[in-house]
């Protein structure tokens, strides 16, 4: 596949998924967050990602190293090592209103979503799940997430 195919493919899977998170976020706020403290929260973090979006749409002649990409967003696979353990892991941040693609597919709703949503290579991340509490290091980032 040409460079050229491969950024045309980014670009669109970019504003496709810019539209649909445009048109979605105010029924997921209501969903997820009616009349919750947290709401202003997620407003803003909806917000922001939506800049976030806007600005790799803008820029995603320039994205062409596959693994590099920049952000950890809904679509994406990343991977990790597990700090204490250097277990490798990939997971698939998917939308919460989707289907779990599965065994690692995680939501941004999740503690491991949380905790990578919006990071990039090289960021170091706690998860406090209740599973315990685990350290990761970001590795790698592919989207979408096939790439």
């Amino acid at each position: 596949m040409g460079k050229s195919v491969l950024l045309d493919e980014i670009r669109e899977a970019l504003v496709a998924h810019l539209v649909a998170v445009e048109e979605q976020s105010a029924g997921f706020i209501e969903e997820f967050f009616p009349a919750s403290p947290e709401r202003e929260k997620v407003e803003a973090i909806v917000a922001e990602y939506i800049k976030k979006l806007e600005g790799l749409v803008q820029e995603a002649h320039l994205l062409n190293n596959p693994g590099a990409f920049p952000l950890v967003i809904i679509g994406s696979r990343v991977e990790v090592v597990d700090l204490k353990t250097n277990e490798k892991m990939a997971f698939q941040l998917i939308s919460p209103l989707g289907e779990l693609p599965g065994e690692n597919g995680i939501s941004p709703l999740s503690p491991v979503g949380k905790a990578l949503f919006l990071k990039a290579i090289g960021d170091e991340v706690q998860v406090e799940a209740p599973g315990g509490t685990f350290y990761y290091r970001i590795t790698a980032v592919h989207y979408p997430a096939a790439g």
